[in-house]
Parts: C-alpha cells; sequence; structure tokens
C-alpha cells in the first residue's frame, strides 16, 4: 500500500505539473470513452424502441399455413375447436382472411383492406379497441354486418372518430354491401407510419368471416391459414403444440406441407440483427479509445525522455527494475482513469441529450459504466508497457550520462 501510495503521489504531481499536456492526452480517452457509453445507451435504446414498435405493428401471435402445392388438406372450424381445447391457456384462434376493396364513408371513398377473422383477431395489434367494442362470437355466428376501423381511417371517411354506431359501405368484386361501425381501435404506432410512408394509403377493416363469406362469396367450411393468439411468454410453445397437433391430424408428418412461424421467433431474430448493429456502432467508438491511448503512450514516451536523470538517480540507489517500470504502469493508468471518469461523466450526458432529441429511451447499465471505467485503465496499462519498459530497461550509467 505504501507504494502504490508513492506511485500514486508521483503520477498526480507529473499530471499537475504539465497541467496543459496531461489535458491534451486525456482528451483522447475523454472522447473515446464517452463515445463508448453514448452509443451503448443509443444502442439500447434504439433496441428498446423497435422492438416496442415492432410489437406494436403485429402483436403476439403464430401463423400457421398449409402449402396448397404439397397438399390437398384443408383447415376447418373442426381444427380451431381442436386447439382451443387442447391448448387452453392461449387467448384464441382466428381464420385468416383477407381481401381488397373500397369502403365508402360520408367524406371519402378509400382502396380498404378488409380482413374476415374471429373475436379472437383482435389481440392480432397492440392498438386496441379505443372506443366501441369488438364484435362476439354470437355475432359472428349470426352473420352479422359489423365492422372494426381505425381512428385514422374514421377521421378521413366521416370526418371525426365519433363513429360508432354509423355505416360504411364495403365493395369487394363489385358487390356492395353496408356495415355497421361498433368498434374503433387506436392510430397505429410511429414505425407502421414510416413503412408505409409514400406507399398507396389502405383502409384497415376487421369484420365476422362468415359475413365476408355470405357477403362476398368466400368459402369458409375450408382454409388455408390461421392465426393463433398468447402472450409473448407461451407463444412460441403454443405454436409448436398446435404445430405437433395438426399434422398428427391432418397425418402431414414427415412432409414440409404446414408451416407455422410465431412473432416471438421474429422478435429473437430481430434482437440477434440489433445485437449486431450495437456491436458493430461499439466497435467504431472503440477506435477513437485505441486514438486516445497511442496518445497516452506517446507523452509516456515524452516523459520517459524528459524524466531520464531521474530514472538514472533511483536506478543507482538501488530501485528495481521491476518498480520503475510499476511507477510509470501506475502514471499511466491513474492518467487514463482519470481521463475515464470524465469520459464517463460526458458520455452519460451526451447519451441524454441524443437520445432525448430522438426519442428514444435512456438506457445506461452499471455495466457498460464499471467497464468503460475499467476499460480506460486497461488501455492505459497496455500503451504504458512500451514506455514503461522502455524507462526500466534504462542502464544508470547511460541514463546519468544525459
Amino acid at each position: 500500500m505504501g507504494k502504490f501510495g508513492e506511485y500514486f503521489k508521483s503520477a498526480i504531481k507529473q499530471i499537475i505539473g504539465n497541467g496543459y499536456r496531461t489535458a491534451m492526452t486525456m482528451l483522447g480517452i475523454v472522447i473515446g470513452i464517452a463515445a463508448v457509453i453514448a452509443v451503448v445507451s443509443l444502442g439500447n435504446g434504439m433496441s428498446e424502441f423497435v422492438q416496442s414498435e415492432i410489437n406494436g405493428i403485429a402483436g403476439n401471435y403464430g401463423s400457421i399455413s398449409l402449402n396448397t402445392s404439397k397438399t390437398s388438406e384443408t383447415f376447418s372450424q373442426d381444427d380451431i375447436d381442436l386447439l382451443e381445447e387442447q391448448i387452453p391457456d392461449i387467448k384464441g384462434i382466428s381464420p385468416n382472411f383477407s381481401t381488397y376493396g373500397k369502403v365508402k364513408g360520408k367524406r371519402a371513398t378509400l382502396e380498404a383492406s378488409i380482413a374476415g377473422v374471429a373475436p379472437a383477431y383482435r389481440y392480432s395489434m397492440s392498438n386496441d379497441i379505443i372506443a366501441g367494442q369488438y364484435f362476439n362470437a354470437q355475432q359472428v355466428a349470426s352473420n352479422q354486418r359489423v365492422c372494426i376501423m381505425l381512428r385514422d381511417d374514421a377521421k378521413k371517411l366521416f370526418g371525426t372518430e365519433n363513429v360508432i354506431g354509423m355505416e360504411v359501405e364495403i365493395e369487394v368484386w363489385g358487390k356492395s354491401v353496408n356495415y355497421t361501425i361498433i368498434g374503433l381501435r387506436d392510430s397505429m404506432n410511429r414505425m407502421y407510419q414510416f413503412l408505409m410512408e409514400g406507399q398507396d394509403y389502405y383502409a384497415t377493416l376487421e369484420v365476422p368471416y362468415t359475413s365476408m363469406g355470405a357477403d362476398f362469396d368466400f368459402n369458409i367450411e375450408e382454409f388455408y391459414s390461421m392465426m393463433l393468439f398468447a402472450d409473448q411468454s407461451i407463444l412460441t410453445e403454443s405454436v409448436d403444440k398446435a404445430r405437433e397437433i395438426l399434422t398428427n391430424k391432418h397425418g402431414l408428418r414427415g412432409t414440409s406441407a404446414l408451416s407455422a412461424y410465431s412473432m416471438a421467433d421474429f422478435s429473437q431474430e430481430l434482437d440477434e440483427i440489433l445485437g449486431y448493429a450495437r456491436t458493430f456502432l461499439l466497435l467504431v467508438s472503440v477506435i477513437s479509445l485505441i486514438v486516445g491511448g497511442i496518445g497516452v503512450m506517446n507523452i509516456m514516451l515524452v516523459s520517459v525522455t524528459e524524466r531520464t536523470r531521474e530514472i538514472g538517480i533511483r536506478k543507482s540507489i538501488g530501485a528495481s527494475t521491476g518498480a520503475i517500470m510499476t511507477q510509470f504502469l501506475s502514471e499511466a493508468a491513474i492518467l487514463t482513469l482519470l481521463g475515464g471518469i470524465v469520459g464517463i461523466i460526458v458520455g452519460i450526458v451526451m447519451a441524454y441529450i441524443i437520445c432525448t432529441l430522438i426519442g428514444f429511451k435512456v438506457i445506461i447499465t452499471p455495466t457498460s459504466v464499471l467497464g468503460a471505467a475499467f476499460f480506460s485503465v486497461l488501455i492505459g496499462l497496455f500503451f504504458g508497457i512500451y514506455p514503461a519498459r522502455k524507462a526500466a530497461k534504462m542502464k544508470p550509467i547511460d541514463a546519468l550520462r544525459l
């Protein structure tokens, strides 16, 4: 502890005695550490933002489909009943019928994407019902002409979002039918709006699949795709179990005719992609830290040259090679540690400013802060080795002669 105290005092003396030079040397470390902290925080905020926005677009569901080129089997209501019986923890299952057409309100007529679905489809997106209610099993069974639409679509069609009870005219394949609006979904999130920017605008409507079948001549007795809705924690397991049940029921074992995919799988893949992006950004920021380390090495070499006589005197009175080397390594480590502490403070401030301006959540983990401090010391030790060895290997007679 005594020797370390001496090394620390010596390092502080050198830092204070060469204030301007020390500040310029520390600047590289400060910039490097600040960049690492800011980039890690930005990466975490970006991941949280993208994940939440993507989940807001897609919701928690699994898709189960039949490949018609590989099998003549079809799904039916019996399959839905079987899955809901054998997988009781799920929120529900819906057949997946969809088509394009037009929807007409009092103020406008829009191109429309129309989904014929069951009540469980309300869980397909995170923007839940904000007015009215979703259609229920009884309304589906009785083929009622009711529909759900988005708040934005209601404003375009009627000039207001107070549309519950109003009628819209839905046209598909030249046939028009009036449907009553009974529910209104919230607007889609920013990610969806960004992805759809520049594309043709389509209103989004959800109607009972039985009504779609009756009004627009869809065969709802047989279908090739269905959606399973469950909490994220059990989604993948539920989809896998549904695939196993349907594979056995339809005799499709050993074929690739039935496919299943869950949004939980997509979330994992997205996590991996975002992880690569965060790693790339971190590596780029580390380059500035390495540049700062090179600056430390240069200033330590200058210090060794300036203190040649001091080194010679210390060695002549018995200082060991290891002691001289430890002294200069300690100075390099303390110099970079101080730069690291300042860099952490600057990095946290930068992270708050950047994330706030972009709209990301500020996520700064203790691991990243402690890791940055530890890494700054390692940089000092690594880039201080060569100057320290150069100082330690000096012969006393040569050092005193200079």
